[in-house]
């Protein structure tokens, strides 16, 4: 098995640019990633990134993880969106026991994909889980080796309850043979991640193959010691993708000559304004994001864990950044014009992505109430970080 380091699969993803240039219509077209693509994928790398370095992986810190998926998303935001959820598999293998980690994952460069929030029902049967369950947002379930499930737990006696009287819920990997995936992604943008339903009907899991989402991790390592670890890697992929629609606003602008005054694009006031703008606010996301990321990777390495403020941190950036992509697509596709009102252009394309992704509850403005919980000093009774 080839070792990568993280640096050399962040290389490896940015020299995949063109390739995923080329495809990203048939992305959308065809409302997946080619195969093709997909196996260059694997061969540089992206999937494997959260593994453990004890079992041949990379173990690529936070800042890593964010640069790659931002590389991605510059080119084509349904191809990152596939990566980002996908190479989650090292971070669930690693809250298994080695012994089942190996079984179920032989090959790091395996995908998995799935939604942990339970809607399914999984029912204690000795050393099994019987599982029966409709999920949404399967991204990547189309090439997906493994996917997961979320699933309240049941025993004979019903729903059970955690200690804090919150109903217990686990993740299981669920038998790939068994899935049904149902083909719902007709969506406004990320058409290409196939984010499809899969359901399951009365299969039988063992309980060693589940894991709690939000309990702390039992490996040692910095990366599996807090539970919100592998959502920080989705903010790039809305500012890695409004990053490039600036790029592209400004070629289009040093060329272009408008209409009917003939004067050039680029000496217009709003269209200097809006890139102006659009390039300070990106910029200030980014730094607010890998510093926050910075300073969470430093706690775990020191072998803490994350503090209230630093939680908080987190929501606060990723819904800042998410929003932020949002106003600055807009910004954008008004000053190009007319021209960004049609589906085949590659603006409306990306403002879609984005307009997507805003629909993630990462991206959501009203996760800021927990937020504000945090920075009160307050416990939210739920919150994914």
């Amino acid at each position: 098995m080839t070792h990568l380091t993280g640096e050399q699969i962040l290389a490896n993803a940015v020299a995949l640019g063109p390739h995923i240039e080329r495809v990203a219509d048939d992305i959308e077209c065809n409302r997946r990633l080619p195969d093709q693509l997909i196996d260059d994928m694997r061969t540089a790398g992206v999937f494997r990134i959260a593994f453990p370095t004890a079992w041949g992986g990379p173990e690529c810190d936070l800042v890593q993880q964010s640069r790659m998926v931002e590389s991605l998303a510059y080119f084509d935001a349904s191809t990152a969106w596939v990566a980002m959820i996908c190479s989650d598999s090292g971070h669930y293998a690693a809250r298994l026991e080695e012994d089942v980690a190996f079984e179920l994952y032989p090959d790091l460069d395996m995908l998995t994909s799935g939604f942990v929030i339970p809607a399914g029902t999984a029912v204690e049967d000795g050393d099994n889980y019987r599982v029966s369950g409709h999920w949404q947002f399967g991204s990547g379930c189309l090439h997906a080796d493994r996917i997961i499930g979320g699933c309240f737990v049941h025993d004979t006696d019903g729903m059970k309850f955690d200690d804090s009287g919150m109903p217990e819920f686990r993740a299981v990997w669920l038998p790939k043979e068994a899935i049904t995936i149902h083909d719902t992604w007709h969506t406004t943008g990320l058409a290409g991640s196939g984010s499809n339903d899969y359901s399951v009907e009365n299969v039988i899991v063992p309980r060693s193959h589940s894991f709690r989402p939000m309990a702390v991790g039992s490996r040692p390592e910095p990366l599996y010691r807090y539970s919100g670890s592998f959502f920080t890697n989705l903010p790039p992929v809305a500012f890695g993708c409004a990053q490039r629609m600036i790029d592209d606003l400004r070629d289009l602008a040093s060329t272009k000559v408008t209409m009917p005054a003939m004067v050039p694009m680029k000496n217009e006031y709003r269209v200097q304004i809006a890139l102006a703008e659009a390039t300070a606010a990106i910029a200030a996301t980014r730094a607010y994001h890998y510093s926050v990321l910075s300073s969470l990777w430093q706690s775990l390495s020191d072998g803490g864990f994350p503090s209230q403020q630093q939680r908080a941190d987190i929501i606060m950036m990723s819904v800042h950044a998410v929003q932020t992509a949002t106003t600055v697509s807009e910004m954008v596709c008004e000053a190009v014009g007319g021209a960004a009102v049609y589906s085949s252009n590659p603006f409306d394309r990306r403002r879609r992505d984005i307009a997507t992704v805003s629909a993630h509850i990462i991206g959501q403005r009203k996760s800021l109430v927990n937020a504000a919980q945090l920075l009160f000093g307050d416990e939210p009774r739920f919150s994914i970080v």
